[in-house]
């Protein structure tokens, strides 16, 4: 930094003899902040501004976010599951017998037309009270390394077993949970036909309903047309919100891949200090002070509002608070940083993201229906 301090020195010496020279009266024009000579607004810090430098100068050919951005056919190597395994995991998924009270399911805070989420800040658990964090989306989680929104479960069958057995969420101990299946009319022989000589366990009602989760794969949009190479797919203005996703607005720094995240914590600087997120997890490192998972691009119009407390309602908004840089202390990803971004640009931005929810059919003329991606 003390070079370019140097720098900014010697040019504010240089325009002031230059004044002087030529018989000026006041230099108080030139006596602006370091920042506002370099443009940058606020002062970032030497990582931010590293970031920014990268976010601007990232290729955005077609060809290139084309070959990103495609998603996979088939489910990935050990997350598939046999058909009466995953009935049985569906038929769980949509019972209250795993909650204490029967009051909630697993279905009550995914709901397949929210993207499998739901649409409130805070869903209610079965005490009845409300839940510390919003419920995230289900889609594609087959592909996912890390669970729930401080990541303290690292595969999807702990992550199914903890929020049953959680009094903050459906409140039934897995001891409790076992004795009621293995009694219940409903699911006792079926247990027995899927899992012969086991029966219902915390372990195979965990594969159960992991492998129904598995095949909750996200719809292909009008987005994964032009990735195939629809070149009418997307509109104008969605195709430069694309360009800016990938760009200057540095959302790719964290949605990357053509899951649109890359399953890392940050904290992005919500004011909200009452959670610690993934600072609770590993409080020894500064970093995740607040930090909470990267979620899904996928369906995320459909499940507002948005981020781990449901505090932000709309996608603008979502906009204007990246475009702020997030509330600034040590442990603010250094991927935060004031963006300058205009009013169309803000507005491109949500259109792009808008184009990640909804059916798969070309935005200016009917697509061929075998065209629709898989």
């Amino acid at each position: 930094m003390e070079p370019l301090l140097r720098l900014r020195g010697w040019r504010l010496l240089a325009s002031v003899a230059m004044i002087l020279l030529a018989g000026c009266s006041t230099i108080e024009p030139l006596l602006e902040s370091p920042a506002s000579l370099d443009g940058d607004g606020p002062t970032l810090t030497p990582e931010q501004a590293e970031q920014k430098a990268r976010a601007t100068a990232r290729p955005l050919d077609n060809a290139g976010l084309r070959a990103r951005y495609r998603r996979p056919a088939d489910l990935p190597d050990g997350a598939r599951s046999s058909a009466p395994v995953v009935a049985l995991g569906d038929k769980l998924f949509h019972s209250t017998e795993l909650s204490g009270n029967r009051r909630i399911a697993c279905v009550s805070c995914h709901l397949p037309n929210a993207a499998w989420a739901d649409r409130k800040a805070k869903p209610i658990a079965d005490n009845g009270r409300p839940m510390a964090r919003r419920s995230q989306t289900l889609y594609d989680m087959a592909w996912a390394s890390a669970f729930l929104w401080d990541g303290r479960q690292d595969s999807l069958a702990g992550m199914v077993s903890g929020p049953i057995a959680s009094p903050d969420i459906m409140g039934l101990s897995l001891d409790a949970m076992v004795q009621r299946l293995a009694f219940s009319p409903e699911f006792s022989a079926e247990f027995r036909r899927v899992y012969p000589e086991v029966g219902p366990t915390p372990e195979t009602v965990s594969d159960a309903l992991a492998g129904y989760m598995n095949t909750l794969r996200s719809p292909a949009t009008r987005f994964d047309l032009w990735v195939k190479g629809d070149d009418r797919a997307l509109t104008p203005v969605e195709l430069r919100g694309f360009k800016l996703f990938n760009g200057k607005a540095n959302c790719v720094a964290c949605h990357s891949s053509w899951r649109f995240t890359d399953e890392g914590f940050r904290d992005i600087g919500l004011k909200d200090t009452s959670d610690r997120g993934r600072g609770r997890i590993k409080p020894q490192i500064e970093s995740l002070a607040f930090a909470f998972k990267t979620p899904t691009l996928r369906g995320v119009a459909e499940r507002a509002p948005y981020m781990h407390d449901g505090s932000i309602g709309t996608l603008e908004a979502v906009i204007e608070h990246y475009d702020r840089g997030g509330a600034r202390r040590p442990s603010l990803s250094p991927d935060m940083f004031p963006l300058g971004l205009s009013a169309q640009e803000k507005s491109d931005l949500v259109a792009f993201m808008r184009s990640l929810s909804g059916s798969a059919t070309s935005a200016q003329t009917n697509a061929d229906p075998e065209a629709t991606a898989q």
